[in-house]
């Protein structure tokens, strides 16, 4: 494991780059963080890490003081940036001092820091002084072989794939060669032991094929992938290598207490078409969000993906999901979502179920934000539901996760909605004071202490028209009045509120059906009539 100190003043940011991603998958552990450059250097000098993640400014000791004092003790540790974008002035003298990576705070995404942090890990290895001698130290060379693996399934380069092939001493297997990716649905063990067990696994499954069958190795992200020569195996045949997936599987399951899902790509008969087949077996082992995990799933028999131009566009409305909450519509809602995981399902295409768990995600956080008052309980709410909805493995088990959780909001919203009201009356009655005075929608919002979507909301759902509606109609109502007086037009407007002489002309059409002086002709023959 490699070790990682996090250096970032605010609270916030540090609890959000240690939770965004699981670092032992990546091999990586936070032995430290620290708040200011001066914190950061005392844990470095106690316990110096592999990787440096810091910001730049920060209070009592700035980053660039820091990566100035860790380079004169540590020249070779991997220091990667964090900044804003005003910043990079800044930025540019921290790479000057050579910083690894640089990564911009509010573009940064999970996967983003994932790929920095991979990149990062392998330069730590590729210069190691065993690295070099690999091929002399025979308890390293291992790693090396599937280093060399992991490439040859990421490269799509024939001469290139060519070579690593002859690096590894390939060059004289008998193609095809079948990828199988081995995917984790629940385990207690660390990423290591879950690794060590899955290899056991497949040894021991594999004492009834030929010896020299199979390779073991791990891929960036953790998970065990299988290069299968079919040649060199005393049986071969979809059904046999379905079987022997599944036994694998089962293996797991009974003797190691581990769920895994097994992705079988389909035969490639060159070394360049590895990576289309190690992308086949990610895409078979995703398919279990359909079929359900614990399972072997064999590309082009099991799943068969749709082509792309049958596949129609699935769009999730959040107006209109937001406009069912609000009104507490539950069936309706409910019925909504059931028909977005229909064609979801009926489409079988994991990345799309992804894209829309996480739209509906967002939009359940944010309506719930709209209506709580304690900030840091909606904080530990979306971590939560970030927790839980990553360990649904179906999509049926998605559905009613989002189900159950927007019903759950809806009541919540029926709950607080009689005691909310009073503050709706309170507002209409302060419109109907202070209507010529300047007021917006933060200011009211404020005013009755309710966020600014709850209250534009609540108000609509109260008085059956806008809060905008509603201090308008209000404003002409008053000018009503006022124009059975000799005031002048323009200083009518003033007084209600609306200065713009044009504007106010116009809104008072469009509310009367008549300009203000047409309103003050019909108003004076009304009153002598």
């Amino acid at each position: 494991m490699f070790r990682v100190v996090i250096v970032e003043d605010e609270y916030i940011v540090r609890f959000g780059i240690r939770s965004m991603i699981e670092w032992d998958k990546l091999g990586l552990t936070v032995s430290g963080e620290a708040a200011n450059g001066q914190e950061a250097l005392a844990l470095i000098r106690e316990t110096p890490p592999d990787i440096l993640i810091t910001d730049i400014k920060m209070p009592v000791m700035d980053g660039i003081t820091l990566i100035t004092e860790v380079r004169k003790s540590y020249p070779h540790m991997k220091i990667v940036i964090l900044s804003n974008l005003e910043d990079f002035q800044y930025a540019k003298e921290a790479i000057r001092n050579g910083v690894s990576e640089y990564m911009i705070k509010s573009d940064m995404m999970p996967r983003d820091l994932e790929e920095t942090l991979l990149r990062v890990k392998e330069s730590i290895l590729a210069a190691s002084p065993a690295s070099e001698q690999m091929h002399s130290v025979s308890d390293i060379e291992p790693l090396f072989k599937e280093k060399r693996m992991l490439e040859l399934l990421e490269e799509m380069d024939p001469d290139r794939s060519q070579q690593i092939a002859e690096s590894l001493r390939f060059s004289d297997v008998m193609l095809p060669l079948y990828v199988l990716h081995i995917v984790k649905n629940e385990w207690a063990q660390s990423v290591e032991e879950g690794q060590a067990l899955i290899r056991k696994a497949n040894a021991e499954v594999m004492t009834t094929f030929s010896e020299d069958v199979y390779e073991v190795f791990p891929d960036r992200q953790g998970e065990i992938n299988v290069l299968l020569f079919a040649r060199k195996m005393t049986v071969v045949g979809l059904s046999e290598m379905k079987t022997w997936a599944q036994s694998v599987v089962l293996y797991l399951k009974d003797h190691c207490d581990m769920s895994c899902t097994v992705g079988v790509s389909m035969s490639t008969s060159t070394w360049s078409g590895l990576h289309q087949a190690y992308e086949q077996a990610k895409a078979a082992a995703k398919y279990k969000m359909f079929i359900g995990p614990e399972r072997a799933i064999l590309y082009g028999v099991d799943y068969v993906p749709l082509p792309s131009q049958l596949a129609e566009n699935i769009k999730v409305s959040t107006t209109h999901i937001h406009a069912m909450v609000y009104a507490f519509q539950t069936k309706e809602l409910q019925a909504y979502l059931e028909d977005i995981f229909e064609q979801l399902t009926a489409r079988k295409d994991y990345d799309l179920v992804e894209i829309i768990s996480l739209e509906l995600l967002i939009l359940l956080t944010t309506l719930w934000s709209e209506v709580a008052s304690d900030q840091q309980s909606i904080l530990q709410l979306k971590k939560q539901y970030y927790e839980q909805l990553s360990k649904l493995e179906t999509i049926q088990m998605s559905k009613a996760w989002f189900l159950q959780a927007f019903e759950e909001l809806v009541r919540h919203m029926i709950g607080v909605y009689n005691s909310d009201r009073n503050g709706i009356i309170k507002a209409a009655q302060y419109i109907g004071q202070y209507y010529q005075q300047e007021i917006s929608l933060q200011s009211i919002s404020s005013l009755v202490h309710l966020s600014k979507n709850y209250f534009a909301n609540l108000f609509k759902k109260e008085m059956g028209e806008s809060f905008l509606e509603y201090l308008t109609r209000i404003r002409i109502e008053k000018a009503m009045t006022l124009l059975t007086s000799e005031l002048k037009t323009a200083d009518i407007g003033h007084l209600v509120g609306i200065p713009d002489p044009k504007y106010f002309s116009k809104v008072f059409k469009k509310i009367t059906g008549l300009s203000p002086s047409e309103y003050r002709i019909r108003a004076k023959e009304d009153k002598s009539s």
